[in-house]
């Protein structure tokens, strides 16, 4: 098998298209020419493309909303294709006009022509509600938890809402290896946004960083989920953390703790870009604290979020969570 060199056109007998893409992303790769990426780790249903040079990785899959605030969707036979196209780790992408280009065996293509162009870098309100309307969203948070019944990573943290949740956490489950693990440093991370001490939350972000198995480690995901809350409601504590040197300093420490993906996460939140997904959770909560009875509102979104990943929906919206509680 001979790899194309740059310039020459593979016959490409395969295209799709890109249907859903975040703004940020959309105008990198609009800006982009020649080398984009390789394929790197290919899932069921989509794959990521990883960059050498400015955004780290763009997440490609099927599907109605963005999981990744760097990600795009596909038109919706993606699984078919990549079957069809014998998309491999590895594989070369390169931008060529309005297409981005696999540069080996026989060809395929992806059109960079989107439908949607979604602006994820926004925020929900200008300032945090009042306390009971916070505690509303928290028993909503714990109650969707607790029913999903996934506590193998930080859910289990929750314990330490237990006064404040107190029919809804009765039966607690037992504390997995890395709940336990993170206890200490969950609640050093609630003193450090009371106090709105910048160090101290810098000194438990690197704790927590890597924190446990999987794709996005169950540590970085809540705190993707602690800054969402912060940054998404406008507290003041989120508005210290736009400081840019301690940014800075945020990023060098994920970027060595964690890997590629779970950094990706981390680097979009603390600039207040988060998963559309995401944004529809908060959504919900807002809506529900607007309505009357409880046992008639819809949870759907929730629910949807918690069945992201192993973990990660549970481990993300504990942190979430927390960074209400820190608000009360």
């Amino acid at each position: 098998m001979t790899n194309l060199e740059p310039g020459d056109r593979p016959f490409l007998k395969y295209s799709i298209q890109i249907i859903r893409i975040e703004k940020t992303l959309y105008e990198e790769l609009k800006r982009c020419s020649g080398f984009l990426g390789r394929v790197g780790q290919i899932y069921q249903n989509g794959f990521d493309l990883i960059k050498e040079e400015g955004r780290k990785v763009i997440h490609f899959r099927a599907g109605e909303w963005l999981h990744s605030p760097f990600g795009a969707i596909l038109d919706l036979p993606v699984r078919k294709w990549m079957g069809e196209v014998s998309l491999k780790e590895g594989d070369l992408f390169w931008k060529e006009g309005q297409s981005l280009i696999r540069k080996s065996r026989n060809g395929c293509s992806i059109e960079l022509d989107p439908c949607h162009i979604v602006n994820l870098r926004r925020t929900l309100f200008s300032s945090p509600p009042g306390s009971n309307t916070l505690l509303s969203s928290i028993l909503i948070l714990m109650e969707e938890i607790l029913k999903s019944g996934k506590f193998e990573g930080m859910a289990g943290t929750c314990l330490l809402l237990k006064n404040q949740c107190a029919d809804i956490l009765s039966d607690f489950p037992s504390l997995s290896l890395w709940s336990r693990h993170a206890l200490p440093q969950v609640k050093r991370l609630i003193e450090s946004a009371l106090s709105e001490d910048l160090a101290l939350f810098e000194e438990v972000w690197e704790r927590l960083l890597g924190l446990g198995p999987g794709l996005t480690p169950a540590g970085d995901d809540f705190l993707v989920g602690f800054l969402a809350s912060h940054k998404l409601l406008s507290s003041s504590f989120g508005r210290k953390l736009d400081d840019d040197y301690r940014k800075r300093r945020l990023r060098e420490k994920a970027q060595s703790k964690t890997n590629r993906i779970a950094f990706q996460f981390l680097d979009d939140a603390l600039e207040g870009i988060f998963s559309e997904t995401l944004y529809l959770v908060f959504d919900s909560l807002a809506s529900e604290g607007e309505q009357g009875n409880p046992e008639k509102r819809e949870r759907e979104e929730i629910e949807y979020f918690l069945r992201w990943g192993h973990s990660s929906g549970a481990d993300t919206l504990t942190g979430a969570a927390f960074g209400l509680w820190t608000m009360i």
